[in-house]
């Protein structure tokens, strides 16, 4: 049987533009291709969009608790040879499920692209956890998210009216008109240094290094 396969990076990692390449790959052979996103991301609308203006119509445009067993949905991909599930951070845990049995059950590869964490530093969502319970394969892709020290991004930062926060709701698509947001990609270093510097563990073991000087 197929595999489920979660491919994640930092913002900027370059993971819409890897769906785009393979969905490229694969057409280009006439092989059938699903394209799936959630309709949580507005940006785009009913297409996925790459930052250097590339995109692709999707093929399901998934509503927030809707399944993908329903009989519409399974005419559009059981004849597929692959299913692209870009920005997964944004289905839910039983969506994640029944993509994970689409691929054992139906034979057919699902691969899964989006982010492990949120702004905040923790698990983006219910349904990333659920993914990295049960992917048969998890991959970071390459290294091409870049901090803005040069070292290598993991971290996905919130800047609100060009101020660094770990304040606020999980989910603000950034779609070009919400100006008082900006996304920026970190280090571990960075992102402690702008983001946590301010919290109540940083302060802690700061006083913890006075002590000891």
């Amino acid at each position: 049987m197929a595999d489920m396969v979660f491919k994640y990076s930092a913002m900027n990692g370059g993971k819409t533009l890897n769906i785009l390449q393979t969905v490229h790959s694969y057409e280009e052979n006439n092989f059938k291709v699903i394209v799936v996103k959630s309709i949580k991301d507005t940006k785009g609308e009913d297409t996925i969009i790459s930052r250097n203006g590339m995109g692709r119509k999707v093929d399901i445009l998934l509503k927030e608790n809707e399944s993908l067993l329903t009989e519409a949905n399974y005419k559009k991909y059981y004849t597929a040879k692959v299913i692209l599930v870009d920005e997964v951070e944004l289905l839910n845990e039983t969506q994640i499920k029944e993509l994970w049995m689409i691929a054992h059950l139906i034979n057919v590869p699902v691969l899964c692209y989006g982010l492990k964490s949120n702004f905040k530093g923790d698990i983006f969502s219910d349904g990333i956890a659920q993914i990295f319970a049960i992917a048969d394969h998890i991959e970071e892709i390459g290294s091409s998210s870049l901090c803005r020290c040069g070292k290598k991004a993991i971290f996905n930062a919130r800047k609100e009216n060009d101020k660094f926060t770990d304040e606020g709701p999980c989910i603000v698509i950034d779609d070009g008109t919400k100006k008082e947001y900006e996304y920026v990609s970190l280090c571990s270093d960075c992102y402690l240094k702008y983001v946590k510097i301010g919290s109540d563990e940083a302060k802690k073991l700061a006083n913890l290094v006075d002590k000891i000087k």
